[in-house]
């Protein structure tokens, strides 16, 4: 994986996270980025582990808790855009 965290924009987040969910078992068929993090199986420890990706991948200061209101992956990218910005 190529270290995006030089050049975050929408598409290259999106692509991160992409990478982490599937890394977590979510099947590639299955997979859709207007799904919402519910439909894609994710509970709460697979948040927490989305989360540490950001942290160790990206060095953005991001807790588990700044995805609570994220109801798709888009906004799991928006937040973590969000907090880049900050």
């Amino acid at each position: 994986m190529k270290d995006i965290a030089t050049s975050l924009d929408k598409d290259n987040v999106l692509s991160f996270l992409t990478d982490l969910i599937l890394d977590m078992g979510v099947e590639q068929n299955e997979f859709n980025a207007d799904a919402t993090l519910e439909d894609l199986g994710l509970d709460s420890l697979d948040v927490v582990e989305l989360a540490q990706g950001v942290k160790k991948k990206l060095r953005i200061a991001i807790a588990p808790g700044d995805f609570a209101d994220a109801v798709t992956l888009g906004d799991a990218v928006e937040r973590v855009l969000q907090k880049a910005a900050a």
